[in-house]
């Protein structure tokens, strides 16, 4: 009979749908995670981390111990270009 191991570790990771966030989530699901951990992977349809109401209610909702902070305003080439102020 195996214990099951209580999660202490509550990873909550902004910007999960992202680049480095899908490689984390691989890297996690492949098994490099530890069992006491509970990985949550959250996109921009979770919240608008711009508004601080929806940021504190994916934080009651979740209730993470560690961050993982990879969210950002993305854009392509054309974007960067007409809208350089705004990703600066």
């Amino acid at each position: 009979v195996l214990a099951m191991t209580e999660v202490t570790k509550r990873i909550l990771v902004t910007g999960g749908t992202g680049l480095v966030g899908r490689a984390i989530e691989k890297v996690v699901a492949d098994g490099e995670g530890q069992p006491d951990e509970e990985w949550i992977f959250v996109s921009s349809r979770d919240a608008d981390l711009t508004s601080s109401s929806e940021t504190k209610a994916l934080f009651e909702r979740h209730k993470p111990t560690h961050v993982i902070h990879l969210a950002a305003m993305v854009g392509g080439l054309f974007k960067n270009i007409r809208s350089n102020l705004d990703f600066w």
